[in-house]
């Protein structure tokens, strides 16, 4: 596959060529972790609740170094798409630097980790297997939080195809060990995490294999003003993070009120529509890419053509599969439970999140490009705003009256208002955009490409 320039091509062939590979990439990151879930489930259905509630809570502590991405990759890919090749390599090394010493101070965690699982609500075998799952999780953090860096660097590269192929690796590799050490060794859920984190390994061997055949390349050179940039931008990008992932912790405390059994189907269904949402996320992260670079080579043009078809095609593309997993979910959640009650619970609340889907995507891809715009701010308090002051509350209300349904009425209402909020907020953000855009013309007299 040749390589895509989001500069000079043109935005649908840009668009079609990132984001393809990025959501077959995404959903392979699906398929890594249905492969837990599904090896996981043949131990129990406690287990599954265990792992997803891990999950979250790794999520949790990775959302800083995550934010350093985000961060990373808004500086990154506008040097790169201005072609300033020596300005993109001191952000990646910078950030690298950062994610590493964040990534272990973060295994301090460990000794505290019975605290940290009570306060979720877990009890009983799920307090167990989770606290097994993330015994093992916590000490990878180094490896997971470098796999995730790089992968975004080279996306940001427009290399995607290269990401996609090194998942794919991984994904088989995780395939081939599940089994081996959960059930040939007797690992159990220590042993879905332990072939997770040899995978992102042998993933970080062969990332570094294609980062030597381009023009990236590490500095162990500290750039101080960079770095405090960097943590400027990650800060509210990782507050976005941890104000979603708070909210679904607490969602499942909300839930384990009602129901310890309805926390595996909550954990089901959320596992399932991970097929969509890595797909959004593919989509959106090729909006950043094509938005980011063409702000970099000053592209005004191009920018507001990416930002309207990367909406319109990711909102219609996600409403299509969204209507067939909703069809089909009967037969999906059987896959995953026998239990009636867990299964009944699931599939009433798949109704809900069916009809919450579009609205998470379209304001999904709005946010993300606000983000390549430069705005981490914007977006987290308009985060913290729909899920916090809203969503919570009106879920631990509504679940005191009509139960579940309540819990699950809460987060399609929630997904409404944070797609209204995200698109004020990218027409905003357009807006300043397009003014600065005018005044550069205006003064040194360049013109758009």
């Amino acid at each position: 596959m040749t390589n895509i320039d989001p500069t000079k091509d043109p935005i649908i062939k840009s668009l079609i060529g990132l984001s393809i590979p990025m959501i077959i990439e995404s959903n392979l990151q699906t398929i890594f972790n249905l492969v837990d879930t599904f090896f996981v489930s043949k131990i129990s259905y406690s287990a599954i609740g265990a792992l997803v509630s891990s999950s979250i809570l790794m999520m949790l502590i990775s959302a800083f170094t995550i934010g350093i991405s985000i961060a990373s990759s808004i500086f990154f890919t506008q040097s790169y798409g201005a072609k300033n090749f020596k300005r993109a390599n001191t952000v990646y090394s910078n950030a690298l630097i950062v994610m590493i010493f964040f990534s272990l101070a973060s295994m301090l965690l460990y000794p505290f980790l019975d605290n940290i699982l009570s306060l979720l609500g877990l009890k009983d075998s799920t307090l167990v297997f989770a606290k097994e799952f993330l015994s093992i999780s916590i000490l990878g953090l180094p490896i997971s939080f470098v796999f995730g860096l790089n992968s975004s660097t080279l996306k940001s590269m427009s290399l995607p195809h290269k990401t996609l192929l090194i998942m794919l690796i991984a994904t088989i590799i995780n395939i081939l060990l599940d089994p081996l050490l959960i059930f040939v060794l007797k690992m159990g859920v220590k042993g879905a995490a332990l072939a997770t984190i040899f995978s992102m390994f042998v993933g970080i061997l062969l990332q570094v294999s294609v980062i030597l055949k381009t023009k990236l390349r590490f500095e162990l050179h500290i750039n101080l003003p960079l770095i405090k940039q960097l943590l400027s931008k990650s800060i509210f990008a990782s507050f976005h993070l941890i104000v979603r992932i708070l909210s679904m912790l607490l969602i499942i405390k909300i839930i384990a009120i009602q129901s310890q059994t309805a926390i595996s189907s909550y954990s089901i269904v959320t596992r399932i529509y991970q097929i969509l949402l890595f797909m959004i996320f593919g989509i959106s992260n090729a909006a950043a890419v094509i938005v980011g670079q063409n702000i970099g080579a000053k592209n005004w043009p191009f920018v507001e053509e990416g930002v309207k078809k990367s909406i319109l095609f990711g909102s219609a593309f996600i409403v299509f599969l969204d209507i067939l997993l909703f069809v089909f979910s009967g037969i999906i959640i059987k896959v995953f439970t026998s239990d009636k009650t867990c299964f009944e619970i699931a599939k009433n609340a798949f109704l809900y999140y069916a009809l919450s889907y579009p609205f998470f995507a379209a304001g999904s891809i709005a946010n993300r490009i606000t983000m390549a715009c430069g705005n981490t701010f914007l977006p987290s308090i308009m985060n913290f705003f729909s899920l916090f002051l809203f969503q919570l509350p009106l879920a631990y209300f509504l679940s005191m009256h009509i139960k579940l349904n309540g819990i699950w009425l809460s987060i399609l209402l929630a997904n409404i208002l944070n797609f209204l909020l995200n698109m004020a907020i990218l027409k905003y953000n357009l807006s300043k955009l397009s003014i600065n855009f005018k005044f550069l013309k205006m003064f040194t007299g360049q013109k758009s490409v």
